[in-house]
């Protein structure tokens, strides 16, 4: 049974992990070529959603850490590319702030009995803050000046926004989604037992080797959609 358990989880870490992955290989890079900044309004309530899906599945806030590192892990191969270093950097740093962030906040969290709408609201604020705020200790004490010159805090306006303006707003559209994720989980749900139908056709010995590569295609599909774009 422990081992069964272990391989699920395993799986689930590696699926989840690279679907986050793969979203930040592709929308990610899209949202970057718009001409109007509205990346922020996606990016981090998508992660927010592979996180928490991830703890709902597993009951475990470690496994946030996992996700969070084999994404961080997977998206700094691009330092391989002609690209601007800051590019790639900052991403993956904020990757693991994110998830260190609800991690922590996950662990404080469960002490409290109550699941009440306020609890919930004042934990996605708390989660947003902290891991911004440790953004900003990281450009302000880690990085080199020119990309202190050109980040979040290169200006009132430009701090004013990132740690205000879309910890706000951000953390209404984390609210709204954690109150309908029931909802929302259904199409992903009804794509999942359509998956476990074709796995039930597998016979046993074979069933764990198909679910460990199913895993494994969807981290070389995220490594080679950042290979790609």
């Amino acid at each position: 049974m422990k081992e069964n358990t272990r391989r699920n989880t395993l799986i689930t870490v590696l699926t989840v992990g690279s679907l986050w992955g793969i979203f930040e290989a592709t929308a990610g890079y899209l949202l970057h070529l718009l001409p109007f900044n509205i990346g922020w309004l996606v990016w981090y309530p998508v992660a927010s959603f592979f996180m928490y899906s991830v703890y709902q599945r597993t009951g475990k806030s470690t496994d946030i850490l996992l996700i969070g590192m084999l994404s961080a892990g997977i998206k700094l191969m691009n330092l391989m590319l002609p690209v601007r270093i800051d590019r790639v950097l900052n991403p993956a740093v904020s990757i693991l702030f994110e998830a260190l962030s609800l991690c922590a906040i996950i662990c404080v969290m469960n002490k409290f009995k109550k699941n009440s709408i306020p609890l919930k609201a004042a934990a996605v604020l708390m989660t947003n803050t902290l891991w911004r705020l440790l953004y900003i200790l990281y450009i302000l004490l880690l990085v080199p000046d020119w990309m202190r010159e050109i980040s979040v805090i290169s200006s009132r306006e430009a701090f004013l926004e990132f740690f205000v303006i879309q910890n706000l707003i951000t953390s209404l559209i984390i609210l709204i989604g954690l109150l309908l994720y029931k909802h929302l989980l259904k199409p992903i749900r009804l794509i999942e037992r359509r998956i476990a139908e074709l796995f039930t056709r597998i016979p046993a010995r074979k069933k764990r080797a198909a679910e460990i590569t199913a895993a494994v295609l969807l981290m070389i599909v995220y490594i080679s959609l950042q290979l790609l774009l």
